[in-house]
């Protein structure tokens, strides 16, 4: 191979090898700015259906549906297990599904309450996301939820 060739070779693989490599990619947008979960007109109170909001001023986005182990109220602990999908349902549509561990309610009385969640999974625009939900309970049936 002539010295000419090899040159160009050397460049040629250097200037692949520089388009293939991974570049740090910009950091993803979050899904969400934040969001209000608003559980008061479910019937008992604490999780169950809820609807989701966001904006200024607030429109309704979708829905969230919430179960928490309600049998371990009753025990000695201060959290409940808490799992449940924000299902959006206008521009962004699919769904995030969660999990935490939620203070009990009644155990403080003294709003904001601030707690995290993991998110699962979910669907659609949201299919394979990972990450966490940050919670402020704002009032007994009242959440805000960032993403991080």
């Amino acid at each position: 191979m002539s010295k000419k060739t090899w040159a160009l070779t050397a460049l040629a693989a250097t200037a692949l090898a520089g388009v293939t490599s991974a570049a740090p990619s910009p950091k993803a947008r979050p899904p969400f700015h934040s969001l209000r979960l608003d559980f008061s007109g479910d019937p008992e109170g604490f999780g169950g259906i809820g609807v989701v909001t966001s904006g200024r001023p607030a429109s309704q986005v979708g829905m969230v549906y919430d179960l928490c182990n309600k049998e371990s109220a009753g025990l000695r602990t201060d959290l409940l297990f808490c799992s449940g999908v924000i299902r959006f349902v206008r521009g962004s549509r699919g769904s995030i599904a969660f999990e935490s561990a939620a203070p009990r309610p009644g155990l403080a009385a003294h709003y904001p309450i601030h707690f995290e969640g993991a998110v699962t999974g979910g669907t659609g625009r949201f299919k394979g996301l990972k990450g966490q939900l940050d919670f402020t309970q704002t009032g007994p049936n009242r959440y805000d939820v960032t993403y991080s």
